[in-house]
């Protein structure tokens, strides 16, 4: 008997089942839209995406912050980063979104301070072969701004921080010109926000411009499939007040430490982890 007739043929290769990183580190603009970034990366991304975000209203990168009672540790030294894959050759390429700088501003560091922090993360996220996008500040919009209304919006959202509008805006300067800078030297993707962006609140981005804004911004990973016309469908509401519900993995609600499991969401399309 012929023995190469007996032996069974080798079983076909099967595709990589290893989700996508996705990390998205940011303040404000990332919480509020949250919803949306989820949606929208679900649709123009193939295959299983994990989905780590490091996000929360009044964020910060360097320091624990504040708002209303609750308090979130600094983007650099909370639980994401351990959760971050290594220079894996098997699982694909992690994308990374890097936005909303300059809280810390407000809180009292100084752009030289928050410029070293950027470089120390974008060192972590190379070393996981990730492809980075930095996101401008809202410079444009930021010009348009008045003493008055900056003391109207300071009072609103960081009642506890009395900084002058002169010396945040020599502060805010510094930070614009080392992150063009820095994006340059490590050949970040570098996306400069639109005016249009941005109405009467001169650091949120509009809520009627969120599917183009977010639509531009990740077009800069590769493998991103736009969609016909630029526009995306919306998320449910269910859906969308569920994924508000959620909560990261270390938060504390008026001095109270608390704690949660992750992922917070596991399903077929994606996983989510929060910090």
């Amino acid at each position: 008997m012929n023995d190469a007739l007996d032996t069974p043929a080798p079983p076909e290769p099967e595709p990589s089942t290893h989700p996508r990183q996705v990390i998205l580190l940011g303040a404000s603009n990332i919480a509020r839209a949250f919803p949306t970034l989820v949606h929208t990366l679900r649709q123009g991304l193939s295959g299983p995406l994990d989905i780590l975000a490091a996000m929360g209203h009044g964020r910060a990168y360097g320091q624990w912050s504040q708002v209303l009672g609750r308090a979130l540790p600094g983007i650099i030294d909370c639980r994401i980063w351990p959760h971050l894959r290594g220079n894996s050759s098997v699982a694909p390429a992690p994308l990374a979104l890097i936005a909303d700088l300059g809280n810390d501003l407000v809180y009292g560091a100084e752009a030289a301070t928050l410029l070293g922090w950027l470089e120390t993360l974008i060192q972590r996220l190379a070393a996981c072969r990730a492809t980075i996008v930095l996101m401008s500040l809202p410079m444009a919009s930021l010009a348009r701004m008045t003493p008055t209304q900056f003391a109207w919006t300071r009072r609103l959202l960081f009642p506890n921080h009395p900084v002058t509008w002169n010396t945040l805006r020599l502060q805010v300067d510094r930070l614009d010109q080392g992150m063009r800078d820095i994006s340059q030297r490590h050949g970040l993707h570098w996306v400069e926000t639109e005016p249009d962006w941005y109405g009467i609140d001169p650091i949120h981005l509009r809520r009627a411009c969120w599917p183009a804004a977010w639509d531009a911004v990740f077009s800069q990973w590769p493998g991103w499939q736009p969609v016909p016309g630029g526009m995306r469908s919306p998320p449910g509401l269910l859906e969308s007040l569920n994924l508000r519900r959620l909560r990261p993995a270390e938060w504390r609600l008026l001095g109270r430490d608390f704690r949660t499991p992750q992922p917070v969401r596991c399903n077929a399309e994606y996983r989510l982890f929060l910090y």
